[in-house]
């Protein structure tokens, strides 16, 4: 190894910044010299206000976020792709109701652990596609809580592309994050938090906003992408060229891309999310490397080995 030359700590300019107030960090042991939070050699983040992470240092994070409108649309009376032997769920021998239930649980968990550490407006707006007054108000028992809203609202026209454009509707009246979510996700008790102030550095660092997928698909890693690489708040996000219709991004996204977004719903596509890649050759969308949330359909969710514990926490709560 080549050698270093330590350098002597210069104890007047460490005297002089905590004097003057001013934020710095201590290079020889990565803490901080005059923090306004705990000092504890870790990550920080601060919504709407600055980042900081040891290996990169501290982000203005010039990218605010208001509030967060989640759309999860969900179709209890589906059949799971049982009815044939082509398709079975990775969890075997499971109704639509209990996974709807217990993804919703996980979901619900994750927002309060974002909201016990922040404060933002979150509004959970439930999409149902044929489902009935008795399980609405079973979901709407497991998730009745004091910290954010919830709203319920019918699919206009049935069928996956039906609600689909009414998550499409609703986001129209939404200020700021829009976060479509279908209704087999499995979600990690830190990945609201993660998302949202990782969507804030992003966007902060491109001076632009930016798509982000929450799970990091096995089908990322048969794609030879030309990505990107950047750290977000705990996470590594890399830039991808596609996502099933699980996916957060702002109004002023949609602003720019209602006609391709729409499309989605509009027409016949193959693959069906084929608008939203063409957005992605053109736009960023961001994936986390090692997986936010878990897609429970035919095959393995993610590329990560946690969704079967983290199923078992969830399904303990139901």
């Amino acid at each position: 190894m080549f050698s270093r030359k330590i350098k002597k700590k210069n104890k007047i300019k460490r005297l002089i910044l905590k004097l003057l107030n001013v934020y710095a960090i201590d290079k020889f042991n990565y803490n901080f010299i005059n923090p306004p939070i705990e000092n504890n050699s870790s990550n920080h983040d601060i919504l709407n206000y600055k980042s900081f992470n040891l290996s990169s240092g501290f982000t203005n994070l010039d990218r605010k976020v208001n509030n967060l409108d989640i759309m999860f649309r969900y179709s209890p009376s589906n059949s799971l792709w049982q009815s044939t032997d082509r398709w079975k769920r990775i969890i075997p021998n499971i109704n639509k109701e209990i996974l709807i239930k217990v993804c919703l649980v996980s979901l619900k968990s994750s927002i309060l652990n974002f909201l016990n550490q922040n404060n933002l407006k979150i509004n959970l707006n439930l999409i149902s596609d044929g489902s009935n007054m008795d399980f609405d108000n079973k979901i709407n028992n497991l998730l009745t809580n004091e910290k954010f809203k919830i709203n319920f609202f019918k699919s206009k026209i049935r069928g996956n592309r039906g609600s689909y454009l009414e998550c499409c509707d609703l986001a129209e009246k939404s200020e700021d994050l829009v976060f479509f979510i279908e209704d087999d996700y499995l979600f990690e008790p830190e990945c609201i938090n993660e998302m949202i102030l990782s969507f804030s550095k992003i966007s902060s660092i491109l001076k632009n906003d930016i798509f982000m997928c929450p799970s990091d698909y096995p089908f990322y890693y048969d794609s030879n992408y030309k990505t990107s690489l950047i750290i977000g708040k705990n996470y590594k996000w890399r830039s991808v060229g596609e996502t099933l219709l699980t996916f957060l991004f702002s109004k002023n996204l949609l602003n720019r891309f209602r006609n391709e977004i729409r499309l989605v719903g509009e027409q016949e596509n193959s693959p069906f999310e084929k608008p939203l890649h063409n957005i992605f050759k053109k736009h960023y969308c961001f994936a986390p490397v090692n997986s936010l949330s878990y897609h429970l359909s035919r095959s393995i969710p993610a590329v990560s080995e946690n969704w079967l514990k983290l199923w078992e926490t969830n399904f303990r709560e139901i």
